[in-house]
């Protein structure tokens, strides 16, 4: 089946209730009893949706190989707010595509964090794409029951794993770390100590750098040499990321495909590898 993302139509705002309705009544007794779920489910109709699309949210569709309506998302601001796939298209790659389009569309705003409010059904599929939960709590659904969800963010301003470069390397889930400006070795020393874990300065970027400003006259700058953590075991995913950084920091040769592979040796979800290549759009543009 091909997935096809587009914006809303008129002749899809009838679509959305059912779609939504299925998917909240299909959540698992082990996330929501089925009371639960059916006040949840409450008051779904497409003036709804129409009022909320008046009051800014913008929604997009969907839609099979038939142009029948399968899904939905729907963002306002800076935050995402539904995600919603028919039970008989879940995981077939539907909310994936639906979560990718409003990425991208919240990122041409240049912002600083991206928030939503999840439900436990949708708690981990949001963890794996980098969200961080700052909360918990009860909200009360349109049929007044009150049911768990959750307060996340994605920090888009600074990249997605500073201070947790360590915890996620002995995890297993990340496999590099690279340091511009700091260098955390005490963070790392025990880490060093046993071989699990190498470190690589990369001394051509920072004699770049002094090159360069000697060449417009500050001669008394000592640029600081970026640092690499990498686990024992992944030395040719270090040695790949040098290259890439190299061309890219040093030669100034540009390439989207190689910038997005430079996201994925740093372990970074997909939310920080958009808005790291749309930085780098931008700041070619400006």
């Amino acid at each position: 089946m091909t997935i096809k993302i587009v914006p809303i139509a008129d002749d899809h705002w009838v679509k959305l209730p059912d779609i939504h309705r299925a998917a909240i009544l299909a959540v698992p007794d082990k996330f929501y009893d089925e009371s639960t779920r059916k006040s949840w489910a409450t008051g779904l109709i497409p003036e709804g949706y129409i009022h909320s699309a008046e009051d800014g949210e913008v929604f997009h569709v969907a839609l099979d190989d038939s142009e029948n309506p399968i899904g939905f998302c729907g963002f306002r601001g800076y935050e995402i707010t539904a995600i919603f796939v028919a039970p008989d298209h879940q995981r077939k790659g539907v909310a994936t595509a639906l979560y990718n389009k409003a990425i991208d569309e919240l990122l041409k705003g240049r912002p600083a964090q991206i928030t939503l409010t999840t439900s436990y059904t949708a708690l981990a599929f949001f963890e794996k794409q980098g969200f961080v939960t700052l909360q918990e709590r009860e909200e009360i659904t349109r049929g007044g029951a009150f049911m768990p969800v959750f307060d996340m963010k994605a920090p888009i301003s600074s990249p997605p794993h500073t201070g947790r470069e360590v915890e996620l390397m002995q995890a297993g889930k990340k496999n590099i770390a690279y340091f511009e400006d700091s260098d955390p070795i005490e963070q790392f020393r025990p880490h060093l100590t046993t071989g699990e874990v190498k470190r690589f300065v990369w001394q051509d970027r920072a004699d770049h750098l002094k090159q360069q400003l000697q060449d417009n006259g500050e001669l008394d700058i000592n640029p600081v040499a970026p640092v690499i953590y990498y686990l024992a075991q992944f030395e040719n995913q270090k040695d790949r990321l040098v290259a890439l950084l190299h061309k890219h920091m040093i030669e100034g040769q540009y390439d989207s495909a190689e910038e997005l592979e430079m996201g994925e040796l740093l372990g970074y979800p997909s939310y920080a590898i958009k808005a790291f290549l749309e930085r780098m759009r931008n700041r070619r543009e400006d």
